[in-house]
């Protein structure tokens, strides 16, 4: 159930993103207040989520630029939901983002996910 809201929450932010129709439609569901806070919050401090993810991504030597959109999204989502949602537990937020991250990647971006979310949960 969680984890639907995650996908829901990067499948929206990759909406908004890659649509020329700005305005995104929310769908009628149990978590939507939650859903439309991370999705409002992740554009609101984007620019915060993109300096947490290059720092630590320095520690995995990969390049900012090299990562693919869809990538980007479920990181700063979850880097997001770490550092300023306190109310979920972070082994929960890493292991919902873990899972949203297997339905499109393989293996190797699943490690670097949980690399880049476990650095960032021990940061703090």
């Amino acid at each position: 159930m969680y984890e639907q809201i995650r996908l829901i929450i990067v499948q929206k932010i990759y909406e908004k993103i890659t649509s020329s129709n700005k305005d995104i439609k929310f769908k009628k569901h149990p978590y939507i207040r939650y859903i439309k806070k991370i999705f409002y919050a992740y554009f609101e401090r984007e620019i915060d989520l993109e300096k947490i993810l290059k720092k630590h991504l320095d520690n995995t030597k990969i390049n900012f630029n090299n990562i693919d959109l869809l990538l980007k999204i479920i990181l700063k989502a979850s880097i997001y939901e770490l550092c300023y949602v306190k109310k979920t537990p972070s082994k929960v937020v890493i292991d919902e983002y873990l899972n949203v991250t297997a339905r499109f990647y393989d293996t190797n971006q699943k490690k670097l996910v949980n690399a880049i979310l476990d650095s960032v949960y021990k940061s703090q």
